[in-house]
């Protein structure tokens, strides 16, 4: 890590880095993951497709097991899309190269981009909720099906955000305390639901000016000599 941002009180961070190393975050200590990883959305073709799921799973599933807590939950909001040639369900194949790594599938959520100007295969997002193997949640009621517009992006932010009902709801459903970890922070909005709910946060970017957007955004200073 490259860089450190916190609050005043030391309950929200930002590192600075890349989230396939976490050394900064102990072994065992956060609560729940809430991510939206950069979407596929460059190449064609299974085979490609079927390396970016596994990066996911291999390149950073294997930090995300070691800092989160055994009854911690893993929440992925992951879209998919058609890629000219046919539709290549990414929920399917994250859960399997996940599956192969210990992860056991338990909730299955769903987010439709409404007023899209994007083609109508970019609107489909999956909610994926994973927990080890043998620590399996148990079924409630509550529907993770959301038909919303794609929330106006920070005028800086290079990238998109999930809707704040969203996450919201991940958080509530998921294990109550201990931090929240996003190691693809972005503009940092799964930070601003999580301190709204007096949850801790730990936020993890690589581009350096998305994570200044996320400091100024939950009003961070920078850590001295980081």
């Amino acid at each position: 890590m490259t860089g450190c941002y916190e609050s005043r009180d030391g309950r929200l961070r930002l590192f600075r880095g890349d989230s396939r190393r976490l050394d900064p975050i102990a072994t065992g200590s956060v609560a729940v993951i809430v991510t939206s990883p950069p979407y596929w959305i460059h190449g064609r073709g299974r085979s490609s497709a079927e390396r970016y799921a596994r990066d996911l799973a291999v390149g950073f599933g294997r930090e995300w097991r070691r800092v989160l807590a055994p009854d911690g939950d893993l929440w992925l909001v992951i879209g998919d899309r058609h890629d000219g040639a046919e539709w290549l369900g990414m929920d399917a194949l994250l859960t399997r190269w996940l599956r192969r790594s210990g992860w056991r599938l338990q909730s299955k959520g769903f987010w439709a981009q409404t007023r899209s100007r994007e083609r109508w295969d970019n609107r489909v997002n999956y909610l994926l909720r994973f927990r080890r193997e043998g620590r399996a949640v148990r079924p409630r009621s509550t529907t993770l099906c959301w038909m919303l517009p794609l929330p106006r992006s920070h005028p800086d932010s290079l990238w998109d955000a999930i809707p704040e009902p969203v996450v919201r709801t991940l958080l509530e459903v998921s294990k109550r305390r201990g931090p929240v970890l996003d190691p693809f922070a972005g503009a940092g909005t799964v930070g601003r639901v999580a301190a709204r709910q007096g949850r801790e946060w730990i936020g993890v970017e690589r581009d350096p000016r998305m994570a200044q957007v996320a400091a100024r955004r939950l009003r961070l200073r920078r850590v001295r000599g980081s």
